[in-house]
Formats: C-alpha cells, sequence, structure tokens
C-alpha cells in the first residue's frame, strides 16, 4: 500500500522491523564483548520488539514503547555499532556495493572499453576528430553534450609565442624513427591515473606538451583506414601533403634540422633528437592544434555462457593474454577478438560473419 494510505501502526510496524534488524546486527557484532548483564539486557529488549512486531494487537503505544526501549539500550551497549555515524554508515554501504561490484565483474559481467580498431567493423575504438580554421570546433555547450553522451574528450594547443612550430624527430645513425615521445601518465575523467603517451613540440624555443592514451597515436592513422593522409597530425598541419611524413620530408629536404641535440625524455630515456622545422608560423595564443578524442565503444561481456556452449564462427571473445606463447611474456591483459576459423579450414576466406566481408574489402568506417 502506499505510504500516505497506511495507518500509524502499519507505518510503525515496519519501523519496529528495521530497528529490530539493527538490534540483531549489534548484538552479534558486540555479544563477545558485553558483560552477561549487557547483554542479558538487550537480549530482553530484541525479544520484547520481536514480540510486539508479531502480534496481532494494534498496540501503538505499547510498540513505541519497545522501539524506544531497544535503542535505548543499544546506544548505551553498540560501541562503534550503535549509534552509526554518517562516516561510518557510508563507510558500511560502500564496501558492500564494492563486494557485489568484484562478485559480478568475477563472475557474471564485466565492462570493456575497445582502445584500438584492430577489431573493426566490429567495435571501434578511439578516433579524433580535427579542427581547423576551415572546421572549427563546436562550442562548450556543444562540447559537453558530446562529453556527456560519448565520452568525448578535447585537446587544444596554444602557441606561447610568435614562431615557427618545430617538431622533434627520434634520430637512430642516419635515420628518422618517428616522433619523439615518451611514456606519461594520462588521467581518466580527471582523477583515475592511467597509462599515457606524452609529446612535445617547440614555438620560438618555448615547449608545448600533449598528452594523450596509451594506444592513440598523433601521428600514424587509424588501423583500419591503412591510409597515411588520415592521420591525425596530417589532417592539422599538412592536409594539402599526400602524408604527414611526406610533408615532413620534403622540408627537412629543403631546410634540414633547426638543431640536434640529446635530451631526456620525460619517462628518463637520453634520445638523440632533431627538429625539423615545419613552415608553420603561429602568433602568440594561435590555436596549434584542436581535436577531439572520441573514446572507443563500450561493451558489457557476459563470464559465463560459454561455461555452457561452444562458440561459433563470428562470435566475439575476450580473454586474457597469459599463457598464450608470444604474448604471456608482456604484461598480461584482455584481447578482444572474433573467431574467424575452426578446424580444417585453413587457407580459406573467413566466412560466418558480416563483419568479415567488410574487413576482407577495407570497408570504410560508418
Amino acid at each position: 500500500m502506499i505510504g500516505i494510505f497506511r495507518s500509524e501502526y502499519a507505518r510503525l510496524r515496519t519501523s519496529g522491523k528495521n530497528w529490530l534488524e539493527t538490534g540483531i546486527r549489534v548484538y552479534h557484532f558486540r555479544k563477545d564483548v558485553l558483560s552477561s548483564g549487557e547483554r542479558s539486557e538487550l537480549e530482553s529488549s530484541l525479544s520484547a520488539l520481536r514480540i510486539r512486531v508479531k502480534s496481532e494487537e494494534k498496540d501503538v503505544a505499547s510498540l513505541q514503547e519497545s522501539i524506544t526501549s531497544l535503542k535505548q539500550v543499544m546506544t548505551r551497549t553498540g560501541g562503534a555499532h550503535f549509534p552509526q555515524t554518517y562516516l561510518g554508515d557510508n563507510v558500511d554501504f560502500a564496501l558492500w556495493a564494492l563486494i557485489l561490484y568484484i562478485g559480478v565483474t568475477t563472475f557474471f559481467i564485466k565492462h570493456f572499453e575497445i582502445p584500438t580498431n584492430s577489431m573493426w567493423p566490429t567495435f571501434h575504438g578511439m578516433t579524433a576528430e580535427v579542427w581547423t580554421d576551415a572546421k572549427p570546433a563546436p562550442n562548450t555547450l556543444n562540447q559537453a553534450g558530446r562529453f556527456a553522451a560519448k565520452g568525448t574528450s578535447r585537446y587544444t594547443l596554444k602557441a606561447p609565442a610568435k614562431g615557427e612550430l618545430l617538431v622533434p624527430l627520434l634520430i637512430s645513425g642516419d635515420r628518422i624513427m618517428g616522433l619523439a615521445r615518451s611514456e606519461a601518465t594520462k588521467r581518466k575523467f580527471f582523477v583515475i591515473p592511467g597509462p599515457g603517451i606524452g609529446y612535445f613540440f617547440e614555438i620560438a624555443g618555448m615547449p608545448l606538451q600533449l598528452t594523450v592514451p596509451a594506444d592513440f597515436e598523433l601521428e600514424f592513422p587509424m588501423p583500419i583506414e591503412r591510409d597515411q593522409s588520415k592521420a591525425l597530425l596530417h589532417a592539422a598541419w599538412f592536409p594539402e601533403a599526400p602524408s604527414f611524413w611526406e610533408a615532413l620530408q620534403e622540408r627537412i629536404v629543403e631546410n634540414g634540422f633547426e638543431r640536434q641535440e640529446r635530451i631526456e625524455l620525460a619517462d628518463g630515456r637520453t634520445e638523440r633528437v632533431g627538429w625539423a622545422r615545419t613552415g608553420l608560423q603561429f602568433e602568440k595564443g594561435d590555436t596549434v592544434l584542436s581535436f577531439d578524442l572520441h573514446r572507443g565503444d563500450r561493451l558489457i561481456v557476459d563470464r559465463f555462457s560459454y561455461h555452457f556452449k561452444r562458440p561459433k564462427v563470428g562470435d566475439g571473445l575476450v580473454f586474457r593474454t597469459g599463457g598464450i606463447d608470444n604474448l604471456s611474456s608482456m604484461t598480461e591483459q584482455y584481447y578482444i577478438k572474433r573467431l574467424a576459423g575452426t578446424p580444417g579450414v585453413n587457407g580459406a576466406k573467413a566466412t560466418g560473419s558480416a563483419a568479415f566481408g567488410r574487413n576482407s574489402v577495407r570497408e570504410a568506417p560508418l
């Protein structure tokens, strides 16, 4: 019955049941440290309230008296368990919630976020949307909506001074090995620390630093694209060139390096770096780089179905890499893959899922 239509006795009886439950908990927590007299007093109060709660007589006064008596006894004998402080009550709740979460995720279901595009077209990993003068970034309100709906994060670098943008390249012998970068800590939701990649650039001798998640790279395209022209830095800085690396190579051939030096990276490594001139000039406060990073797909995986049935071709699977040759030496992690083969089909084209067909022809993502 809806609470507002319940009688005073019905509401008080419900309250009595709650107090009885609290009293029983206090009794079991404290019975080994209470004196025989205190234990007897608490048992007596619990018994009296139990009788009143189960009684068919709707005696409001007697029920209220039994509740009050139990509260008084618990106040004298409850120690840290009664009366419960706000902090203590919430700690208890948090512990129970944590135990429930661990139990559910260990035996039943677990949440995953897809970081890379190795499982495209089944799942999308992180992707970037570049903002330029021709394609300006959404306003703050729009960005807040994108963050709430999709977990989209905005990354922006501003020029600290007037000058040309320089890009640091790792050099080994006479070969360019890629952009200089280091391991870094990238906080998720501004709080939770996680692995990241730290990039750095320079304008007029002043550094620009950017940290992105460890599974995301600025200078290479998404694996699903297989097209260097789709790299983030290409779209931001050299959209007219065939690729980011071809544009840089052309400028290095024309102008050489601004300078070469050995520098200590943020993760403690010392590397030889050549500062490549990009030809891109900025005024102080100009936007050097701006993009939105869209988080990967999220999914809930059940952990018990395959105890009762065998997977079929085309089914998605989540497994740990520990114990797998060539992967077990790495830090154990979860892999998410689609079952593509079964015994006796080696060398044959994978079938059984529409995703295999889209992947084989390298169909672009939607």
